[in-house]
C-alpha cells in the first residue's frame, strides 16, 4: 500500500510504502526514513447531483473526522462515471439542512454538476427574445462584448447574470460558465 504523507527529513509530503502493517510503519521513496501513520478511514456519502433538469444518484468518498462545507467541490460516482459537483446543501440524518457539518452527521449531498453545464441564454433580435440553452464545460469563459455564434447568426453578449445573485455589465467582465444563471446578447447579423 502507498500512500502520500509529510516526510520531517524531505520537508515535503512524499510517496511512502507500507513497510509493517501492523504497525503502520511505512518507508519514504524519496530519502529511505521512515515513520509511523496511522491512515484514517474512508466512508461513503449518499450524494445527489444535479445535472440542469435531471438528478442522479451516487456517492461521495470522504474521510472520518473531516467537515463539509457547502460550496465545496467534489468527485461523485454514479452509474453512469464520475461528475465533478458543488456542494449545494447538506441534509443530516435528522433531515435538517445545514451550511456544515462533520461527516458523520450527513445523511445526503445535494450537489450540482459543475463539470458540464447548462448554459441558458437569451438572444434578442429587436423586440423577439428566444431561449437558448447549449451545454459546455464549466470552466469555460464567457465575456461581456464577446460575439457568440448561435444557428449561424452573430450575437454580442452584452450582460451576464450569475448564480450569486450579482450581473455583469462593464465590458470585458467574466464569468465561468459554472458560475452564469442567464446570458444575454444582441443579435448583430449572419
Amino acid at each position: 500500500m502507498r500512500e502520500y504523507i509529510y516526510c520531517d527529513t524531505c520537508k515535503e509530503e512524499t510517496l511512502h510504502e507500507l513497510v509493517r502493517a501492523e504497525r503502520n510503519l511505512y518507508r519514504c521513496t524519496e530519502c529511505g526514513s521512515y515513520t509511523t501513520y496511522t491512515p484514517r478511514k474512508e466512508i461513503e456519502l449518499r450524494a445527489i447531483i444535479s445535472s440542469g433538469p435531471e438528478s442522479v444518484r451516487g456517492t461521495v468518498r470522504v474521510r472520518k473526522g473531516d467537515r463539509i462545507e457547502k460550496g465545496e467541490e467534489y468527485i461523485v460516482d454514479t452509474d453512469r462515471g464520475h461528475k465533478i459537483g458543488e456542494i449545494t446543501s447538506i441534509e443530516l440524518k435528522n433531515g435538517q439542512r445545514v451550511e456544515s457539518s462533520d461527516v458523520e452527521k450527513i445523511e445526503t449531498l445535494w450537489l450540482r454538476d459543475v463539470g458540464e453545464v447548462e448554459l441558458r441564454m437569451s438572444l434578442h433580435k429587436r423586440s423577439v427574445t428566444t431561449p437558448f440553452k447549449m451545454v459546455v464545460d464549466g470552466e469555460a469563459e464567457f465575456e461581456v462584448g464577446e460575439t457568440l455564434v448561435v444557428n449561424g447568426r452573430r450575437y454580442r453578449i452584452h450582460r451576464i447574470k450569475l448564480i450569486n445573485g450579482g450581473v455583469l455589465r462593464k465590458e470585458g467582465s467574466r464569468a465561468r460558465a459554472r458560475d452564469i444563471r442567464r446570458v444575454y446578447a444582441k443579435y448583430e447579423g449572419r
